[in-house]
């Protein structure tokens, strides 16, 4: 990694990981509002959590705060960012970094934020990530 540092991406995974209990907080929430949890499969869960979009978030300041950073870095550190991830889930190989990020930049946009919350596994995906590029 180039541009992005360390502890920026650990902040990020610790931002993420409180967006991430808020998410399940608010399907836990839709789910007591009288429905039976019994008509809800994995499936289903899934589909209502890609659903909540960043309005669900709006009064949340660990996705306010994940929002600023990720917004505030530039294309290049956004891009080393969407490649870690991509690193950590295994889509990419640590040979394969600098083509990551090439595709990581291509592909940026002005969504990169909603992108990557709604990826389930982000913070794992970037600790995984990083425990690869660090393990030189």
């Amino acid at each position: 990694m180039d541009a992005l540092s360390q502890d920026k991406v650990e902040f990020i995974i610790s931002m993420a990981r409180e967006v991430g209990e808020a998410s399940l907080a608010i399907i836990g929430e839709e789910l007591a509002d009288g429905s039976e949890p019994l008509q809800y499969s994995e499936l289903s869960l899934a589909e209502q959590a890609d659903n909540s979009g960043s309005e669900n978030f709006e009064g949340d300041s660990a996705y306010q705060e994940l929002k600023s950073v990720i917004e505030g870095m530039n294309e290049e550190e956004r891009a080393e960012l969407v490649a870690l991830m991509w690193l950590g889930r295994g889509t990419y190989s640590r040979a394969e970094w600098k083509n990551a990020v090439a595709e990581a930049r291509d592909a940026g946009n002005d969504h990169t934020v909603e992108y990557m919350v709604r990826v389930p596994l982000l913070p794992d995906f970037l600790t995984e990530g990083l425990a690869m590029m660090t393990d030189e």
